[in-house]
């Protein structure tokens, strides 16, 4: 279930930041030509530029491979996290609460989609100091992978149980 829900994860972030979409019913394959410096430029702070745009009937995928690595490390943490939560919920060795335990596995993830959101959502509202977020926007997901492996190691001292012997 763990598992499942750090694909899901995963799937939402690619969706939020534009990777994964729907569109009209086609089926083909458009790859750019290879060159290494595509493999990393940048569209905004920590959101890479596709290589190759797959067309599965109404979905659309953009093949990122920075983008993918990005949302499968958030997706791995959240679930070491939700492991650990849960893990040490049923040891009792934990005295948060069911909604604590959560939180504390999901809340730093989900800043990870605020770095593509939310300036969309300001400009929308049309907030006029709006510049002075705009710089806290790149430092999002960074802080929710720091965050997450923070929560992490917590859990590990407190006594959750290591899915390997390095985690």
């Amino acid at each position: 279930m763990i598992g499942s829900i750090a694909v899901l994860y995963a799937l939402f972030y690619l969706y939020v930041i534009g990777d994964i979409d729907l569109g009209p019913a086609q089926w083909r394959w458009q790859s750019l030509e290879w060159q290494w410096q595509r493999l990393f430029a940048q569209r905004s702070s920590w959101h890479f530029e596709a290589l190759a745009l797959l067309e599965l009937g109404y979905l659309l995928i953009l093949l990122s491979p920075a983008n993918m690595l990005i949302a499968a490390l958030l997706g791995s943490l959240l679930a070491l996290n939700l492991h650990g939560a849960l893990a040490l919920r049923e040891r009792a060795a934990c005295r948060l609460s069911e909604s604590a335990a959560w939180s504390a596995g999901v809340w730093p993830a989900l800043l990870a989609g605020g770095a593509c959101c939310a300036p969309s959502l300001l400009l929308m509202l049309g907030i006029p100091g709006m510049g002075a977020f705009i710089g806290l926007f790149a430092w999002l997901v960074p802080l929710s992978a720091t965050l997450l492996v923070a929560s992490r190691c917590w859990q590990r001292r407190r006594g959750a149980p290591a899915i390997m012997h390095w985690l």
